[in-house]
Parts: C-alpha cells; structure tokens; sequence
C-alpha cells in the first residue's frame, strides 16, 4: 500500500481549535485553565501540528485528580526539584514544561506532587 505523505506545510491546525480541544481535554490527554469565562490550552501540551503530545496524557495520569485546573498549570510552569539539569556542579531545578523529552523524570516527579500543595 501506498500512503499519501503530507508536508509540514500541509498541516494547519483545526480552523475552530476549541473543537478536538475539548474532545481531548474530556479524554485526559490535555487540560485548560479557566480565565474570564474563556478556556485555554498550554501550547507546549502539542506538537508542532498542533495534536497533544502523549506524554501530556501520561504526566495528568500520574499528577492525579486537581480540583482546580490552575495548580496543574502552576506546577507544569515552575521549576521542579525533581527534575534538574547539571550547571557546572550544580543541579538546578527545571520547569516540567521544559523537560518534555524526559517523561520518567517528569512522570516521577507528577507522582511525587500527591498530596502537597503547590502556590
């Protein structure tokens, strides 16, 4: 079988974003953040034509249950101490959305948040 290839230039996100979004969110495999009645979605929960990345899905499992979907986004955006990169001699904490490409670190890290309380 063939299969026709599609071009990066080729793939543009949904005309009406909010659509697969909402579907997607329902399913676990991204979240939002409420603001001024107005839902919105992280960028960096999708790739670069704009489907959720799988870890993302891994990472909500893991994280748990959140009453409010902005303590999620709170942890995915600051520095986390379970997740570090060397500096010199140093480990210094990074944000989980920037350790994407390190899903046992970031998974780890999602399970280890479980009952403490991010502001």
């Amino acid at each position: 079988h063939s299969f026709p290839t599609r071009r990066s230039s080729d793939l543009k996100p949904p005309a009406k974003r909010s659509l697969p979004a909402n579907d997607w969110k329902r399913r676990g495999r991204i979240f939002s953040v409420s603001c001024d009645g107005k839902e919105y979605y992280p960028r960096y929960q999708l790739d670069a034509v704009f489907q959720p990345l799988p870890i993302i899905g891994n990472i909500l499992k893991a994280y748990g249950e959140c009453a409010d979907t902005w303590s999620i986004a709170t942890w995915f955006q600051f520095p986390n101490s379970w997740i570090a990169k060397e500096v010199g001699s140093k480990a210094v904490p990074v944000a989980p959305k920037d350790a994407l490409d390190r899903a046992n670190d970031v998974i780890k890290a999602a399970r280890s948040q479980k009952g403490t309380y991010v502001a």
